[in-house]
């Protein structure tokens, strides 16, 4: 499943990039991480018994999304560092890069700890049929906590100020 997510969010970066030189990079990113949202909150919805295909299929449709995602901020960096540029006088894409790359492994490295916590609280026992409780966080871990985390992202996107007209 994850090889057929990845694979189509790969697949899709050529039609963002494309939607990415007709409209701001933040209009691409929203729309992105709308998509990605909606997708999160699908997947709630998602019942053990439905067939496999069913969410085979689903992959490729939220992976649209997350590539928007992932993809848009590192392509904003680059405006970042050349409107820095024109404000100092220096290019500093490196620190841009660095902290940001820093940023993303930390949060990343959180929400890991945060949600092993979550789900040792919610008595995941590996290798045992899991309660109802358990069940509900790891379903509520892999929709609405990202979705909540996008959510803040696309308020942040909002109020990006870089532009194409401005850049």
């Amino acid at each position: 499943m994850m090889l057929i997510f990845m694979l189509s969010g790969v697949a899709v970066l050529p039609l963002w990039i494309r939607i990415s030189r007709t409209v701001d990079k933040s209009s691409a990113f929203l729309a992105g991480a709308v998509w990605w949202l909606l997708g999160l909150v699908g997947m709630l919805f998602v019942q053990p018994d439905w067939p496999r295909w069913v969410l085979v299929a689903f992959a490729p449709v939220v992976a649209a999304g997350y590539a928007a995602v992932d993809l848009m901020p590192w392509a904003m960096l680059g405006e970042i560092a050349d409107e820095d540029e024109l404000a100092s006088d220096e290019r500093r894409e490196g620190i841009y890069n660095g902290l940001f790359t820093f940023l993303r492994k930390l949060a990343g490295a959180i929400a890991v700890f945060a949600a092993l916590s979550i789900l040792d609280v919610a008595g995941l026992e590996p290798g045992r049929p899991q309660s109802e409780t358990t069940l509900w966080a790891i379903r509520l871990l892999t929709s609405i906590a990202p979705a909540i985390c996008l959510v803040f992202a696309v308020a942040w996107a909002r109020g990006y100020p870089l532009t194409r007209a401005r850049h």
